[in-house]
C-alpha cells in the first residue's frame, strides 16, 4: 500500500470565510446592484472572463473607505472547523495551500485576525486616484496563465506546480464556486459544495460534499481507512496533457 502525502488547496470566499467576502463585503461598495449582479451572472455563464469581471466590478466600487472596509472585514467569519483541520493537516503532513480568486488585502487581514500562517495565492489589489480625485481600485494577476484568458487565478496551475507526483502526493480540491470549476478537473479529490456540485456532477466529476471542514476530517479519515486515497485517472491525464504542453 502506498503512502500517499495529501496536497490541500483551499478556495478562500465562501470556503474558509462563512460568506463570500467579495461580495459581502466589497460589495458594500457598489452602488449600482442591479449591474454587480450582471456581471455576476456574465462570469457565472462563462460569457465574461474572471479578469474581465473582476476589473468591471471594481471599477463600480465607489465611495471607498479603508476604514470602514476594515470594518467590515472584522466582522467576517470564518468556518468554526478551520482551525481544527488546519491542526489535522499538520498533525498528518499534509500541505495546505489557499487558492482564491479574491484580493489579497482583505485574505491577508482576515488570516492575520485569525493567527492563521498558510502560504495563499490570489490577485493583488491597488489604489489609485482618478480626475476627479476619488480613491479607487484596481488589481493585478500576478497568477495567471499566459495561455489562458479565463481565470484571472490559476487554481489549476498551483496545484500542478505543488504536487508531485512521482513522490505519491495526491492533490485535494475544498471549494464552492465557480472560480474553483477550472481546478475541479486537475484534482485527484474533490470536495464541493454550492455551485461546484453542480458543475462536478453535471462534467461527471467525482466528488465529496460538505458543509464545514469537520465534514472533510470526517471524510478524508473514512477514505484513508478504505484505502481510498488515489490518484483520479481523468485527472492524472488532463494534467499530463497539460505538462506536454497539449
Amino acid at each position: 500500500m502506498k503512502n500517499h502525502k495529501l496536497k490541500i488547496f483551499c478556495d478562500f470566499d465562501g470556503t474558509i470565510t462563512l460568506n463570500d467576502v467579495w461580495v459581502n463585503s466589497l460589495g458594500k461598495f457598489i452602488k449600482n446592484k442591479s449591474k454587480f449582479q450582471e456581471l455576476c451572472n456574465l462570469f457565472d455563464t462563462n460569457i465574461i472572463s474572471a479578469r474581465e469581471c473582476i476589473k468591471r466590478e471594481l471599477e463600480l466600487v465607489e465611495d471607498f473607505s479603508f476604514e470602514k472596509f476594515n470594518e467590515y472585514l472584522d466582522e467576517e467569519k470564518i468556518d468554526p472547523y478551520f482551525k481544527k483541520f488546519i491542526d489535522y493537516c499538520n498533525q498528518n503532513n499534509y500541505d495546505i495551500f489557499i487558492i482564491s480568486e479574491g484580493l489579497d488585502y482583505y485574505i491577508e487581514r482576515i488570516l492575520k485576525r485569525e493567527n492563521i500562517s498558510l502560504p495563499y495565492f490570489c490577485n493583488k489589489m491597488f489604489t489609485y486616484i482618478d480626475e476627479n480625485s476619488r480613491l479607487k481600485l484596481t488589481c493585478e494577476f500576478p497568477y495567471s496563465d499566459e495561455n489562458c484568458t479565463f481565470c484571472g487565478m490559476s487554481k489549476r496551475n498551483i496545484i500542478l506546480t505543488y504536487t508531485n507526483e512521482f513522490e505519491n502526493e495526491i492533490s485535494v480540491l475544498i471549494g464552492d464556486g465557480t472560480s474553483d470549476f477550472c481546478a475541479a478537473n486537475y484534482a485527484d479529490i474533490v470536495f464541493a459544495k454550492k455551485k461546484l456540485v453542480s458543475y462536478c456532477w453535471k462534467n461527471n466529476i467525482t466528488y465529496f460534499p460538505y458543509n464545514n471542514f469537520l465534514d472533510v476530517i470526517n471524510k478524508i479519515n473514512k477514505l484513508k481507512e478504505k484505502n481510498k486515497i488515489k490518484v483520479r485517472q481523468t485527472a492524472q491525464m488532463l494534467r499530463r496533457d497539460v505538462y506536454m504542453g497539449g
